[in-house]
């Protein structure tokens, strides 16, 4: 029969050396870890960089807006070099252009004037100034209508149109008009308000335009009165 001293062991035993003492002297000669904090050797820490060092990776470590700054810096590069460009091509003294963009509207070449009265069904009005065109085709005309580039439609400036909190109540809309330009005289309908056109001026539909100036030319001096 096995005695009990067997299961426990030789070790277990005042003054005696057993299984378990060989155990503790087996498990000493495993070396201690060492935590990564702890490591000798400090070059063994570092980690490679991610990103190769750069002056931009530096400006984005050191501020703390530096990844805003330098896309900022970007944005500003990319559209001054635009204007380079563009100004090198005199892209920007051209007149087709600079109308395609909308950057004439709001200035004043010839004189301009305006006589004359409106009320409700009553027009009796005329005047003279520049005359550029555009697309009516954009959306809702202020006196509430829709027409498209091949109608005969004109604006009329916003000193002449006058100022109502529903801008369909000007007694102005629908008023026929007689315009004449350099290339001869036509007639069209006031359908829309033009908020950047000086007393007297009218921007006109493409259809208008044609009949009485040159597209090149943008800006043309014209006069108009009721038809």
């Amino acid at each position: 029969m096995t005695s009990r001293s067997s299961y426990l062991g030789e070790s277990s035993l005042p003054g005696t050396t057993g299984p378990t003492a060989n155990n503790s002297s087996s498990s000493s000669e495993i070396p201690d870890t060492q935590a990564y904090h702890n490591l000798d050797n400090e070059k063994e820490k570092e980690l490679p960089p991610l990103l190769p060092s750069t002056i931009w990776t530096r400006i984005a470590d050191r501020y703390r807006f530096g990844k805003w700054l330098i896309v900022g810096a970007g944005i500003f590069g990319i559209i001054a070099v635009m204007f380079i460009v563009l100004g090198t091509l005199d892209v920007l003294r051209n007149r087709t252009y600079r109308n395609e963009l909308g950057w004439s509207v709001g200035k004043t070449k010839y004189e301009g004037d305006s006589w004359g009265t409106a009320t409700a069904g009553h027009f009796d009005m005329g005047g003279k100034g520049d005359g550029t065109y555009y697309d009516p085709g954009i959306g809702i005309l202020a006196c509430g209508t829709s027409f498209t580039a091949q109608d005969m439609v004109v604006a009329l400036n916003y000193i002449d149109y006058g100022d109502y909190v529903n801008p369909n109540e000007s007694p102005v809309c629908g008023a026929c008009i007689k315009v004449t330009g350099p290339k001869g005289s036509a007639k069209a309908t006031i359908q829309d308000k033009c908020p950047g056109c000086g007393q007297g001026s009218l921007d006109l539909s493409p259809a208008v335009f044609d009949q009485v100036g040159d597209f090149f030319d943008g800006r043309i001096p014209v006069s108009w009165e009721a038809c």
